[in-house]
């Protein structure tokens, strides 16, 4: 079923100032970052949390630091990264962090809850989409040293960033896009999903062009809790906030 938005941001905007969210959070928040990306990614969310009293991780995947890694071992790194934090713990995954949470959380007695942003569960024995549709974009590089590369300049300057608010892509400007090994893109997903034991919110952007229809109906047949946001694919800058507050009420129990 489609979910009540969480929050009082007005769409497209990520608040300059990350003040206290209402009430408080104990425990620990694990947020792991989507394709090209990596752990600054989380700033504005991070802070949020931080300041409502949830400690925070933000692991910095393997696939992004070389070729050779991939779903697997996102999911060891971030298995590791799960059972030295302090329980309970909400799992969180934007993007391909959802496909990599999805993995990881499977058997992790530690985690309460599961959020994916911008992200669908995956069912096991999933394949990946291959690398057809990089080979198609002609604003992705295929590198030849098993990564692929969106072209940053283009994405921040003439695509999408365009329309982030100034202090998100001066942040961005600073924290370029960076390769991602291609088995990101071709793993297949073996052995259980944790959103089948654990529970599981999925939080979409109404505008995302990046999550189609067959991926929104399989979520609602896999979760509870989906929920729509005005926005599009880049929730964890548009609304870091109502990202912040889904946390926080998992921590709570709610």
């Amino acid at each position: 079923m489609t979910g009540r938005p969480i929050g009082a941001t007005p769409s497209g905007v990520a608040s300059g100032a990350a003040g206290p969210l209402a009430g408080s959070g104990s425990g620990s928040a694990v947020l792991v970052h989507g394709a090209w990306g990596g752990p600054q990614d989380w700033h504005w969310v991070r802070r949020l949390l931080q300041d409502a009293g949830v400690r925070v991780h933000t692991p910095d995947l393997p696939s992004h630091r070389g070729p050779d890694a991939g779903l697997p071992e996102d999911a060891e790194h971030v298995r590791a990264v799960l059972r030295a934090a302090s329980p309970p713990v909400v799992l969180v995954g934007f993007s391909w962090g959802g496909d990599v949470i999805g993995v990881a959380s499977h058997g992790e007695e530690g985690v309460r809850h599961l959020l994916h942003v911008a992200s669908c569960p995956r069912a096991a024995g999933s394949a990946g989409l291959g690398t057809g549709w990089i080979e198609q974009h002609e604003h992705i590089a295929l590198t030849g040293r098993g990564t692929s590369l969106l072209d940053d300049e283009w994405w921040l300057e003439q695509e999408v960033g365009t329309t982030f608010p100034a202090h998100v892509r001066e942040h961005l400007r600073r924290h370029p896009r960076r390769p991602a090994s291609v088995r990101i893109d071709t793993d297949a997903q073996e052995g259980p999903a944790g959103w089948e034991s654990t529970p599981t919110t999925v939080l979409l952007g109404r505008d995302d062009p990046l999550v189609g229809a067959r991926q929104r109906a399989e979520a609602a047949q896999r979760c509870a809790d989906v929920r729509v946001l005005e926005g599009d694919h880049f929730l964890i800058w548009r609304a870091p906030e109502q990202v912040a507050a889904v946390v926080l009420e998992a921590l709570r129990g709610g």
